[in-house]
């Protein structure tokens, strides 16, 4: 099994949770309002199978995806994809699904089923703040390889295992990918950065804080027992932490 992350960019995010694109490159300090939000989708590789864990912002360079970009700087065209799941759909997650090409949303991995969680969609589709792009969602509906998951935990292959956990938002889902001895874990934003286990708090970003901290204290122990590797989305020094 191999782990490959995708570092998209550092965007400037502000208080009202417009995104601006800054650089590939990671930077340090801070913007005079909002903050910097690194986006890190991941590839993960198992024999024929090319995994993509969430989509990134959809950020461009030259009127191409930079993680299209990013696929093919490691070898791999975007339709050699052939899984992508979704932990939630928060714009700076699933913007990245898809291009417009004139006035059509095209998928940009249209080779893939790509895993949503059916009431995650609902739940996303019937709020009215800036952390959802509402037309990149009413255009999923046209994807014909979107897999709508409506149980709470169960296999979506014999390598890969999923939970619905709630905590960032209600209907978040986080994955376990194995192989032999090896057990990859992507906590979504209940577990973005490896900070996030030096402080066992409740975030105010989270729908459910408390609910978010539980689960990172019993993954951690977990992690600690069983080995895990852990991939941190949003991490900005720590992309993958093996313990």
């Amino acid at each position: 099994m191999k782990v490959i992350h995708l570092l998209e960019g550092v965007y400037e995010v502000s208080l009202k949770k417009d995104f601006h694109y800054i650089s590939r490159d990671l930077i340090d300090g801070k913007p005079t309002e909002g903050y910097y939000l690194i986006v890190r989708p991941f590839l993960v590789q198992i024999g024929d199978e090319n995994i993509l864990i969430d989509a990134g912002y959809g950020g461009e360079e030259d009127c191409e995806p930079i993680l299209i970009k990013k696929l093919r700087e490691n070898g791999l065209n975007s339709t050699a994809i052939t899984k992508v799941l979704i932990s939630h759909l928060h714009k700076d997650h699933i913007n990245g699904i898809g291009t417009w090409i004139g006035e059509e949303f095209v998928c940009n991995f249209p080779n893939a089923q790509i895993y949503i969680q059916q009431k995650e969609y609902d739940y996303a589709i019937a709020q009215t703040n800036n952390s959802y792009n509402y037309e990149r969602l009413e255009k999923l509906k046209n994807f014909k390889n979107i897999v709508w998951m409506n149980e709470n935990e169960g296999d979506i292959s014999e390598n890969i295992h999923f939970e619905m956990t709630g905590g960032h938002v209600p209907f978040q889902q986080v994955f376990w990918i194995k192989n032999n001895d090896e057990t990859v874990f992507y906590g979504a934003d209940n577990l973005p950065q490896l900070n996030y286990l030096k402080y066992h708090a409740a975030f105010k970003n989270d729908v459910d804080g408390h609910k978010a901290m539980e689960d990172r204290l019993r993954w951690e122990e977990q992690a600690k027992n069983e080995y895990w590797k852990i991939l941190f989305y949003h991490g900005k020094r720590t992309d993958i932490k093996q313990f």
